[in-house]
């Protein structure tokens, strides 16, 4: 479970863009050093003003402080980013006076390559919270030049011995635990099916439940295809009470060409198509992670008191299969670390599948960034998208 500081807690963080699968964060410059960033996450039932909070680093010093109007919602995120001119709503770009963000340092130090960091999240009467990343990760004896007095840490302080390559971020699971996988700026948490999920296969719908490795599920580019392994996870209500973003998004029957209302994890991607999609992304079909289309043509979160269960769908290559007849994404290798997967229990697998040597080299379509999504939002929101154009 994560350190909390005020109902706040760190949600994901980038440190070390670069390479091939870096990420344009910001929509600006390509992709580079610019658009690392830290992301917090509001865990409690009201919304919080962040004025006056500070994120610090101790190997680069101040790195953000929030103005007397920043706010972040119940279950929501505030990304700070290295650089970001005019940020969609929920993003920042950083105005720390010792942050860099050019060069090879970039905005935050590297965890690999015996490299390391500890980020702080400090509130104004200096109370604060850590988390220590690299390899190994290095708790500090002492707190950077400058940092606020007065205060005193909240929790133990969080570590992760990432190793992680470039482009891999430092985010939580279902569970809350620290693991590496693909940023995700804006949103968070796992790519899962809630029980129930109705999945077409070569025997017709199945529930989620009753699928095994071995059976042929209908794809959108290959036909059916072998499962090669499941997950089952439970998350109780202990859980959903403090990290409400694991809760469902719920898709009302019809929006996505789903024959039932659809349960989904927030972070999980659905299929959206379109002339609009072609317009402004010059492709004819993007993944949508679910939570991004609350408060749009009636998706809302599943706010009911009670346990979850949610099921990881694995399969050779990443697949886009019909989820109570919705285009859906299965489980991308590239979103949790390798490490993270083989640790997990709870997998059901094929005999002959390793799950450690099992890679996906890209994602079956286009994945918007939060300032595509913002773009495919006003459109939806004018055109009523989702509601006139179903996906099947």
């Amino acid at each position: 479970m994560p350190d909390f500081l005020n109902g706040l807690f760190f949600s994901e963080i980038l440190a070390d863009n670069a390479g091939n699968g870096a990420f344009n964060v910001n929509g600006q410059g390509g992709a580079n050093k610019q658009d690392e960033f830290v992301e917090i996450q509001n865990n409690s039932s009201n919304a919080i003003n962040l004025g006056g909070y500070q994120i610090w680093s101790d190997k680069n010093g101040l790195l953000h402080t929030f103005g007397n109007s920043d706010q972040i919602a119940p279950g929501a995120t505030a990304t700070v980013v290295g650089s970001y001119t005019n940020p969609p709503n929920g993003f920042y770009g950083a105005n720390g006076a010792n942050n860099s963000a050019s060069g090879n340092g970039g905005f935050l130090e590297d965890g690999e390559g015996s490299k390391s960091d500890t980020i702080y999240l400090v509130a104004p009467g200096g109370d604060y919270i850590q988390l220590s990343y690299g390899t190994p990760p290095q708790n500090p004896g002492g707190l950077p030049s400058g940092f606020p007095t007065g205060g005193s840490q909240q929790g133990a302080g969080e570590a992760l011995n990432t190793s992680a390559p470039n482009a891999t971020s430092i985010l939580r699971d279902a569970e809350g635990d620290l693991i590496e996988g693909t940023p995700t700026p804006g949103t968070s948490g796992p790519v899962c099916f809630a029980a129930g999920t109705m999945i077409t296969t070569d025997r017709g719908a199945l529930a989620v439940d009753d699928l095994m490795p071995g059976d042929q599920v209908h794809s959108k580019d290959h036909g059916f295809v072998p499962l090669r392994a499941i997950r089952k996870s439970h998350i109780g209500k202990v859980v959903l009470g403090w990290n409400p973003d694991v809760r469902p998004v719920v898709v009302p029957t019809g929006v996505l060409g789903n024959w039932k209302p659809l349960h989904l994890s927030p972070a999980h991607r659905v299929l959206i198509e379109g002339s609009c999609c072609e317009l402004l992304f010059e492709s004819s079909e993007v993944f949508v992670p679910a939570r991004q289309l609350v408060g749009h043509a009636g998706v809302t979160i599943d706010m009911s008191e009670r346990q979850i269960t949610y099921f990881h769908l694995l399969f050779d290559t990443h697949e886009i299969v019909q989820s109570d007849g919705c285009w859906s994404e299965s489980l991308f290798l590239g979103d949790i670390a390798h490490s993270a997967i083989a640790a997990a229990t709870g997998w059901h697998m094929e005999d002959e599948v390793c799950l450690g040597q099992m890679t996906h080299l890209r994602t079956a379509r286009p994945v918007l960034k939060g300032y595509e999504v913002a773009l495919l939002s006003d459109y939806i929101d004018t055109s009523g998208l989702l509601t006139s154009r179903a996906v099947a």
